[in-house]
């Protein structure tokens, strides 16, 4: 949540591509967790050089002297949209970032990776790694050029991804859904709940013992006229599993609230409110407490 709140400001949308229907960007199916971000509202109230930072150390899997390390970076200057899918196979914390943007990418200097070449599923595809080197990393973009789409693929995706690129106007019948964050707000996310409760089982096996019949889970947040709001919603597979959660929810929230720094603040200004199967978690942050939580994901004014 603090992670959703930190970046405020007035959202003002670059001019972007006509969109195209959620149920066939090419995202794969059978990801843990897909981030949406904004990249207009995020430059506009960071700057264009710390935007472009924060995303290269968020989604980047190649060191300084890849050779596709510049093109990213070119790419994502001209992306007005950004998805990130970390696939479900591997641990969620060592899962590798499948990419796609969004955005003007006519004018992108390719010629020095030897260009475009032809591709899966009559696409092109950009060779960006090198293969001598046996690193892991992005190996593969894969232009959708009428959509203004770009696919980057680690190397241990490329399967997965040419698969998605292949089914995507033909998906299987038994295909598991793809995992489409709203379409809402600066940052939005959907996740799998399943390798979600792994990540921190080890380190709050009760906690999470009791979020066992999480279904599913998505969240955005947006900016308001100065003040950010974010929105988490989950779904249980009963009533009683959602009822419990919600009450270990409102006794976490008193005991985070207690604290002085950036986490007692969202813990404070947050709501909860159950109906049925569904929780809704809502916080709204302005003012001395936005900028508490900003500057806390951005590196300092946190508690532990």
């Amino acid at each position: 949540m603090a992670a959703l709140l930190a970046c405020g400001g007035s959202a003002r949308p670059l001019p972007a591509p006509a969109a195209l229907a959620p149920s066939v960007l090419p995202l794969p199916a059978g990801a843990a967790l897909t981030v949406r971000v904004d990249l207009a509202s995020l430059r506009d109230e960071l700057g264009a050089t710390l935007a472009r930072q924060l995303l290269l150390d968020s989604v980047s899997a190649l060191d300084s002297a890849a050779p596709g390390r510049l093109l990213l970076e070119q790419a994502l200057d001209r992306t007005s949209v950004l998805w990130v899918a970390l696939p479900a196979a591997a641990p969620l914390e060592e899962a590798e970032r499948i990419l796609l943007l969004r955005g003007h990418f006519s004018s992108l200097p390719v010629d020095g990776l030897g260009g475009w070449r032809p591709g899966p599923a009559g696409l092109e595809s950009l060779h960006v790694d090198n293969p001598a080197l046996e690193a892991s990393g992005y190996a593969r973009v894969y232009r959708l050029e009428n959509e203004g789409l770009l696919l980057w693929a680690p190397r241990s995706e490329l399967a997965t991804v040419e698969q998605t690129l292949a089914r995507r106007r033909r998906p299987a019948a038994s295909e598991e859904p793809r995992l489409e964050p709203p379409e809402r707000g600066a940052v939005s996310i959907a996740a799998r709940p399943g390798p979600l409760l792994a990540l921190y089982a080890r380190r709050y096996p009760e906690l999470v013992e009791r979020f066992r019949g999480l279904q599913k889970l998505e969240a955005f947040a947006e900016p308001t006229a100065g003040t950010w709001r974010a929105d988490l919603f989950l779904d249980f597979g009963s009533v009683e599993q959602a009822s419990e959660a919600s009450a270990v929810l409102e006794r976490l929230k008193l005991a985070l609230a207690e604290r002085a720094c950036a986490v007692g603040v969202v813990a404070r200004a947050l709501s909860v409110s159950s109906f049925e199967r569904n929780l809704r978690l809502q916080a709204w942050l302005e003012g001395a407490e936005l900028e508490s939580v900003r500057a806390c994901v951005l590196g300092g004014g946190c508690c532990a």
